[in-house]
């Protein structure tokens, strides 16, 4: 039965690969999945991560003995997250990329990839599954509180989560970065990434006006209809939202958007 582990180059999936290998896990394989949009990227003058990512990557399955494969998901990210995201902010919604990446991506593109000759998938997800009597497969806050990460797991399918083990679910962040000390693995002091799954360091706002561009509109108080100053298009931001507003007084909140004469 294989096992494919999906390895980013991060202390958390290093640590992981290293503990299925140690359970004696047969047919251990390892993948990376190259999604990052290169040329939009480069439009912005920063580096492209996914090399250094790879070659963490790469020395940790030498260090352990695990084959690599890296598998080009770039149009599958265009099209079922990229899309998505443009779609959902042009309707005014702000949407959650991480946790489309997670069931589309990842869990989705991926296992379409592969097909039957992958049995089980691991990552290194904080986060733990369990299955009842009646053979349903539940998704499990993890004992960290700070990097439980079930929300962004909260949409896999049924059919996902019975193909999915995550290896140091029942860790905290500071018994990860333990073992990977321990075990001198490449990545033990790699910082976490912070960003969204497909921009790595390019700044979201970045992001949206490559795609979108800018719209200036009106900002009014909802109670007087008067006019408070001048927004750069309804997308670049989301109800509830206080800061980076740019108007005196307040405080200020988003409460509503109307995308139709484009006022917020």
């Amino acid at each position: 039965m294989t096992t494919a582990v999906l390895l980013s180059g991060g202390v958390d999936s290093s640590v992981a690969l290293h503990l299925l290998r140690d359970q004696g896990v047969e047919d251990l394989r390892a993948f990376y999945l190259k999604v990052w949009l290169e040329e939009e990227v480069m439009s912005f003058g920063a580096d492209c991560p996914w090399e250094e990512d790879v070659q963490y990557a790469r020395t940790t399955c030498e260090r352990l003995g695990v084959p690599l494969e890296i598998i080009p998901l770039q149009t599958e990210y265009l099209e079922r997250i990229v899309e998505h995201v443009l779609t959902e902010l042009r309707a005014g919604r702000t949407p959650s990329p991480d946790v489309f990446c997670n069931r589309r991506i990842k869990f989705g593109a991926f296992l379409d990839r592969v097909g039957e000759s992958v049995q089980t998938v691991a990552s290194g997800h904080y986060a733990r599954t369990t299955t009842d009597d009646a053979g349903c497969a539940h998704l499990l806050r993890a004992p960290d509180p700070v990097k439980d990460q079930t929300y962004f797991l909260s949409q896999l399918t049924q059919q996902q989560l019975r193909r999915i083990r995550f290896p140091i679910g029942d860790l905290t962040k500071s018994e990860v970065r333990q073992l990977a000390a321990d075990w001198e693995l490449p990545a033990r002091d790699r910082k976490d990434s912070q960003g969204i799954c497909f921009l790595g360091k390019i700044d979201y706002r970045q992001f949206i006006e490559y795609h979108l561009g800018q719209r200036p509109g009106p900002i009014v108080d909802i109670d007087t209809e008067s006019q408070l100053g001048e927004h750069r298009g309804y997308w670049f931001y989301t109800i509830g939202q206080r800061y980076g507003l740019g108007l005196s007084g307040g405080p200020w909140f988003v409460v509503a958007k109307q995308m139709e004469d484009n006022v917020l």
